[in-house]
This record gives structure tokens, C-alpha cells and sequence, in this order.
């Protein structure tokens, strides 16, 4: 588990990165696969697929 103030710190990582360029989600995935934690990160996936930030 993790807390709010992790989430938000990789959440910040993650939105820098697809916004410096559009990227899909396997990117992201592939990027972030070893500095941040599966859960952590698929939640993450999860809050910017429904904001509809990713590559089509």
C-alpha cells in the first residue's frame, strides 16, 4: 500500500513525463516499470486513462 502524498509525488513523474510528449501506455509502463511500485503505478495508469491523457 502506499499513501496519498506517494501517490501524488509519482503521479507528478508520470504527468511530466506524457506531457513533455504524448505517450502511450505501454511508454509509461515500460519508463516507470522499476522506480515505481506495480500497484502504485497502475493506479496511476488508471487516473490518467480517465482523464484521457494518453496517445491514441
Amino acid at each position: 500500500m502506499y499513501t496519498i502524498e506517494e501517490f501524488d509525488k509519482a503521479k507528478t513523474k508520470v504527468m511530466n513525463y506524457i506531457m513533455y510528449k504524448k505517450r502511450t501506455e505501454m511508454e509509461v509502463k515500460n519508463k516507470f516499470y522499476n522506480t515505481i511500485q506495480d500497484d502504485l503505478l497502475c493506479d496511476i495508469i488508471e487516473y490518467i486513462k480517465e482523464a484521457r491523457l494518453f496517445k491514441r
